[in-house]
């Protein structure tokens, strides 16, 4: 493989790193401990990885001319997401664009913890590890801490083999009604992803001696062993919410012989350990703010609203459109997948991709980005219908994205849905609470899908409330992070137990007003129905 040079100049200090052609900008930089903050996980929608090219200037992607000004393009700035070196370059970027240690990292935001773990240590010979893990719908994360210093390895992650049982969260619990011996198949199969994952950091799992785990309701029961039945059918109620812990060897996990595993508490019946983990570390890191409203965006919407009235907790059945199910070209966030749409000077559609691929498919933060777009040019009415006005959209075939990768009305359709069954929900929670979006102090947006969507393009479609941008807060990865907190310290076991318990569920189903904001809210902007 090819060896190439790439000077880096930060703050006037000459960087002189080599790399093998071929591997992206932010790999490299990564690699030679100069870790560039990438908030948007690569995917080129938030333009913080700004970085100038003083020799061998890239063509712009399309990410480069949605997020970067002309005049900047023409100075050889580009994002350093969307950018793979194939020769020797040189480049300079701001000191501040270098990720800190107490920042944003990959998983998210991270509050200070001291060690002080639910472990006597006294007597125990050698290492003394415990390990948090994600298990969400399509990826686990897991991170390794060692219990007697505090420091961390990893997080590391895998895909969910669930999946081939599908891609979605119901799909999957479908399958696991279907037979007792698929819901078995599917608890062996996370156990045996959450070994790999372990084995990955750290090649003696006997020495891990606790494991706190995190995850919506359906996965939880899985893992758990617990049948899916009651949760599944009306009036959907889980086999369990509160805090279990079980001796390790009963979940297939392969950890020191007296090691236990801690599933966090759910606060109801769709709301699960995973939200609880997410609220924990809202107080922990944002507690002088009052009204605190919390979404998770993926099949099934996680909603919290926290204010002095209380705590109101919903779950919103958005369906698989969120996770780039469900529509004609869907695919997940994997390279290629379309995340943004640019209409450039020269009048061009310009797809932005993850990884500046060739497109292949449409993503769900991508599907939000390009409807708003072509619904801001009016290319799409407020209805959901395309305009017939235009020469680049159908109202029967919809608006070709790239060679063989379509925007359909079916898409939209469903889109519409997704959106309707989030705004009503959150609609409803500020009404029972007495508030208005105006009131609120924080908009926390956590999980991997909410992290890549812009704020102006939620509000203005009616997904999100209206409020300032600034408001907006990212958490990343907050139920890994929930974990790791739990695991640390003992103390943080009783606060995500009270943090569950004190949450009012509101069930939505079969509430004649969640159904009435339903029907008005179907259009693309806010108020489509009331004029």
């Amino acid at each position: 493989m090819k060896k190439i040079r790439i000077d880096v100049h930060i703050n006037g200090n000459r960087h002189s790193l080599t790399s093998e052609a071929g591997a992206g900008l932010p790999e490299i930089l990564r690699k030679n401990h100069i870790p560039l903050a990438t908030p948007c996980g690569g995917y080129g929608t938030c333009g913080k990885c700004k970085v100038r090219f003083l020799t061998s200037v890239p063509d712009p992607a399309p990410a480069d001319i949605k997020q970067l000004s002309e005049k900047e393009l023409k100075h050889g700035y580009r994002l350093a997401c969307q950018h793979t070196p194939v020769s020797d370059t040189e480049l300079s970027l701001d000191s501040a664009l270098v990720r800190g240690p107490l920042h944003i990292l990959t998983h998210g935001l991270q509050p200070e913890v001291v060690t002080d773990p639910d472990i006597p240590l006294k007597g125990k010979k050698g290492p003394v590890y415990g390990a948090a893990v994600d298990l969400g719908t399509s990826t686990i994360v897991a991170s390794l801490t060692d219990l007697r210093s505090g420091e961390k390895t990893g997080p590391v992650s895998a895909p969910n083999p669930q999946t081939e049982y599908g891609s979605d969260i119901i799909t999957r619990a479908t399958s696991a009604l279907s037979s007792e011996k698929i819901r078995e198949v599917l608890r062996e199969l996370a156990a045996g992803a959450i070994n790999l994952l372990l084995q990955r950091l750290h090649k003696d799992t006997g020495q891990i001696y606790r494991l706190v785990l995190g995850g919506n309701a359906v996965m939880t029961h899985l893992f758990a062993g617990e049948p899916l039945d009651a949760l599944m059918t009306a009036p959907y109620r889980s086999a369990f919410t509160d805090m279990r812990t079980f001796a390790a060897r009963e979940t297939g996990l392969r950890l020191h012989p007296a090691a236990t595993v801690t599933v966090l508490p759910a606060i109801g019946s769709f709301i699960g350990g995973d939200i609880s983990a997410d609220l924990l570390v809202c107080r922990e890191l944002f507690n002088g703010k009052k009204n605190l409203f919390l979404m998770d965006l993926g099949t099934n919407c996680e909603l919290v609203l926290q204010s002095p009235n209380g705590v109101k907790a919903a779950s919103a059945p958005a369906g698989p459109v969120m996770e780039g199910a469900g529509i004609a070209y869907g695919m997940s966030a994997g390279p290629g997948a379309i995340t943004d749409l640019v209409y450039d000077r020269k009048k061009r559609f310009l797809p932005v991709t993850v990884g500046n691929k060739r497109a292949r498919g449409i993503c769900g933060s991508g599907l939000i980005h390009v409807i708003h777009l072509l619904w801001s040019m009016g290319m799409i009415l407020p209805q959901g219908r395309f305009s017939a006005d235009t020469p680049f959209t159908d109202p029967e075939k919809g608006f070709t994205l790239a060679e063989n990768v379509r925007l359909t009305p079916g898409d939209i359709r469903a889109f519409q849905m997704a959106k309707s069954a989030i705004t009503a929900s959150w609609e409803l929670l500020f009404s029972l609470s007495d508030l208005h979006p105006e009131d609120l102090d924080c908009l926390v947006l956590a999980g991997a899908f909410g992290h890549y969507i812009r704020p102006e393009a939620g509000m203005e479609l009616g997904l999100f409330p209206r409020m300032a941008s600034k408001k907006f807060i990212y958490l990343g990865n907050g139920s890994l992070t929930g974990c790791e907190m739990v695991l640390k310290n003992k103390a943080y076991a009783e606060r995500i137990q009270a943090i569950a318990s004190e949450a009012e569920h509101v069930e939505m189903a079969g509430r004649e007003d969640f159904q009435e904001m339903y029907a008005m809210n179907m259009g693309l902007g806010r108020d489509v129905y009331e004029k």
